[in-house]
């Protein structure tokens, strides 16, 4: 078919974005408008559809149209995803919070829910991360899972994954759980039975959600599709559905900063989280519920077929492999609130909440065309990366700036960071020390290197690193400023410092 040449003026962008966001809660900001006018000509041209007006009409449209509308939101929508994406994540509610709720529910159903789960990675991880785990046995887990995209759930009921999708599945699990054929992976029944997969649009008026429903909710890379007013409406109803003490799971470029006061942010072994009528204090510390004496490790979950017994935990650990950035890979709506000026981002270095990472890269790229020893928008392009998971760019980054100037400490912090979150701490001790050295007013070093401590069981010097933390915020007003954009503020920094010192001190006397 003939494709046809369309103009499609600002009116018509108006028009549609405004149907998108009150459908779907999906805010597609200026610098998007060709993407979308390539996604409804798309469609437009598979229907023979001659002019905007009369696509616009189709999708206001009951049945036929909601069936349209679907089929423009799964061209809309980057589904970007695959298994095991933030294993951090998924070792806490494992090896903390599903024990911490099993001795306070004792035999009550434990229910998760993953809203937005697109074609399933998600919940299919916290099902195996659990399948994984050593846990008592007897417990009543439930996992629910929800999207907006029909399409997404038909795939995700279906099990079948490429290749993409198992970038970061080590062999012990893609040959435990998966069936390779003719480079499909072909995820298995056990696995399958366990998820409740149903339709979900966070935005609907009549949300059908209960108020303390769930005990845990993730909810990673959706919000970011969001103007800020949706945003505070969809946390609103997370609170609500969250049972007391319930936990809140967000993609690590994602923040509750000026959006809910609701919750309580709280650190466990380095994963920050939030808690609804939490208790005052940061949970990496708490001990562990265990069985003495008990071998059992079954879980029983609400479902016929599921296993009683799930083997003992597997040893294993996740490096995430070399990544690109193709087409897609990057979600197209995650960064800056308000890129008015780019030098003065920039400048700042701040990476937000909401915005258009795509756009703000490749806006730095003109910059490093012209000016390619600019450090700070090496740096700023860094964080970027390391804050979508794209590990190998962002250490690219880093490593560039260290070839124009080794004296810069942004650098090592943004080294060590990514070292952090992939696991090789020992690297990451190394790099934050550097950063220290060439800046010792830098929070973010002096913290990290206070969890890394803590993990390696170096009281001491991981107490010093909180109290470091303390002392330059208290002195040194313009780490305040400098903070501003990070996941966490100021306020909530020290007193995640200030807690863990009172934790570690008391073991101490303890021990």
């Amino acid at each position: 078919m003939k494709e046809t040449k369309r103009v499609f003026s600002k009116i018509d962008f108006d028009k549609f974005r405004q149907c998108i966001e009150s459908r779907t809660g999906i805010y597609i900001d200026d610098s998007r408008q060709n993407s979308l006018k390539i996604s409804l000509d798309t469609r437009m041209n598979v229907l023979g559809v001659k002019d905007y007006d009369a696509y616009y009409s189709l999708i206001k449209t009951n049945t036929v149209g909601k069936k349209e509308f679907d089929e423009l939101s799964n061209l809309i929508l980057i589904k970007e995803t695959f298994f095991f994406r933030d294993d951090r994540q998924l070792r806490v509610l494992t090896e903390n919070i599903l024990p911490e709720l099993i001795e306070r529910k004792k035999d009550k159903e434990i229910k998760i829910w993953s809203a937005g789960c697109a074609t399933g990675e998600e919940p299919y991880s916290i099902a195996m991360a659990i399948m994984e785990s050593t846990l008592p046995g007897g417990i009543n887990v439930s996992i629910y899972a929800t999207d907006i995209s029909e399409e997404a759930l038909k795939k995700a009921e279906a099990g079948i994954y490429n290749k993409s999708s198992m970038r970061t599945a080590d062999k012990v699990m893609l040959n435990k759980y998966f069936t390779q054929k003719d480079g499909r992976y072909y995820l298995n029944d056990r696995v399958k039975q366990i998820i409740h997969f149903d339709y979900g649009n966070l935005i609907d008026p009549y949300f059908p959600i209960k108020g303390n429903s769930f005990d845990i909710i993730f909810c990673k890379n959706v919000i970011i599709y969001f103007g800020l007013d949706t945003v505070k409406t969809v946390i609103r109803r997370f609170y609500d559905a969250l049972a007391a003490g319930g936990y809140l799971f967000v993609g690590h470029s994602e923040s509750l900063w000026q959006i809910s006061d609701n919750f309580e942010l709280e650190e466990i072994s380095g994963v920050f989280l939030y808690r609804k009528d939490g208790r005052n204090k940061v949970a990496s510390e708490r001990k562990q519920f265990q069985q003495k004496g008990k071998t059992s490790t079954s879980i029983v979950f609400p479902r016929p077929g599921m296993p009683s017994s799930l083997g003992a935990t597997v040893s294993r650990h996740v490096t995430p492999p070399k990544q690109t950035m193709k087409g897609k890979a990057l979600p197209s709506y995650i960064g800056l609130i308000q890129k008015k000026d780019l030098s003065e981002w920039i400048k700042k270095g701040v990476v937000s909440t909401y915005g258009n990472y795509e756009a703000v890269l490749e806006e730095i790229e003109e910059v490093l065309q012209g000016d390619p020893k600019n450090i700070d928008a090496h740096l700023l392009a860094g964080k970027i990366y390391a804050n979508v998971g794209l590990y190998d760019k962002a250490l690219k980054k880093g490593m560039d700036i260290l070839e124009i100037s080794d004296l810069s400490a942004g650098a090592y912090l943004l080294l060590g960071t990514i070292y952090y979150k992939m696991g090789e701490k020992e690297k990451a001790i190394s790099t934050f020390k550097k950063a220290i050295y060439l800046d010792d007013k830098s929070v973010l070093s002096h913290y990290y290197l206070g969890n890394l401590y803590k993990d390696a069981n170096r009281i001491e010097q991981a107490i010093k690193e909180y109290k470091n933390v303390i002392d330059i915020f208290e002195t040194n007003a313009e780490t305040k400023e400098w903070l501003a954009g990070e996941v966490f503020t100021v306020k909530q920094l020290k007193e995640i410092c200030a807690r863990n010192i009172e934790i570690l001190a008391s073991n101490q006397q303890g021990g």
